[in-house]
């Protein structure tokens, strides 16, 4: 047996060896909530033990913006600017955060009209081996405790997920 693999269930004669790092790409939805805030932090510890990077996910949802920026009355267009100037901001907290875990960062914010969507692509393409993610749904915590974004995802996803509260 190589010295850096690990036997799964050594009670049963066939099980297989695996590498102990197969975690090396974690994908982080973020919406700015505490609960996308906790994924960050709980994504950030399996990543030191794993040597694993995370890549930030930020997907701004708007009628306006999936069709153009200049159809935006002068309001909208602020509003959409102060959005996208928080999230970078936050980006940078989160980008410090990881380098004090020495941990790799990379942060992506896209516009889509579909979130699960575009989550499950971007796991795809960017082969993405864990989303961590946060539970509930943003717009009415009550009411369910797993949003449907979240639905979406658990059903739809080759990798697996850790939901966090």
């Amino acid at each position: 047996m190589a010295q850096d693999r690990q036997i799964i269930c050594p009670q049963i004669d066939t099980c297989e060896e695996i590498s102990p790092s197969l975690i090396k790409h974690i994908l982080v939805p973020f919406d700015l909530s505490d609960m996308s805030h906790r994924a960050f932090e709980f994504s950030l510890d399996l990543a030191k033990k794993y040597n694993a990077r995370i890549s930030v996910l930020t997907i701004m949802y708007s009628e306006v913006l999936s069709s153009s920026f200049l159809d935006m009355s002068s309001h909208q267009k602020i509003i959409e600017k102060e959005k996208i100037n928080q999230i970078s901001t936050s980006f940078k907290l989160l980008e410090g955060a990881a380098k004090k875990f020495s941990v790799q960062l990379k942060s992506d914010m896209v516009f889509s009209k579909n979130v699960a969507d575009t989550i499950l692509s971007f796991s795809t393409n960017r082969k993405v081996d864990l989303i961590v993610m946060g539970t509930r749904a943003r717009s009415s915590p009550r009411r369910f405790m797993i949003g449907s974004v979240v639905m979406d995802v658990i059903q739809k996803t080759s990798c697996p997920v850790i939901l966090v509260k």
